[in-house]
């Protein structure tokens, strides 16, 4: 957020049922009730925390990807398999790795109409 220096307070009222779903929305996305509203106030709608299974599946992808330099190395050396195609690969590898990330972490844009 832009603004560092926050001096106006906002009391929000809220009947039991609003509050919970409130507190709810916030512990999934794992935040603070002030970065949950800010980030909505700027039509921005947290994702949930990613469970376990997402940071083990970002590791297993680099694992991968590791491994697909370790071949382009040998690869090169040796000059008996394609580099091209082995890069073209490793790119591709780094690419899905970034719209996992995009689809989990990133919070989801809101078109108010406003703008």
């Amino acid at each position: 957020m832009r603004n560092r220096k926050r001096t106006h307070r906002v009391e929000v009222a809220m009947n039991d049922h609003e509050y919970k779903k409130f507190l709810e929305s916030v512990e999934r996305c794992g935040m603070t009730k002030q970065a949950y509203l800010l980030f909505l106030i700027n039509n921005r709608i947290p994702q949930p925390r990613p469970k376990k299974d997402f940071y083990d599946m970002i590791k297993q992808l680099r694992i991968i990807g590791n491994n697909i330099n370790q071949i382009c190395v040998v690869a090169h050396r040796t000059g008996s398999i394609d580099e091209v195609k082995f890069k073209q690969c490793q790119d591709e590898l780094n690419q899905k790795i970034l719209e996992i990330r995009s689809a989990v972490l990133l919070p989801i844009k809101v078109e108010d109409g406003n703008n």
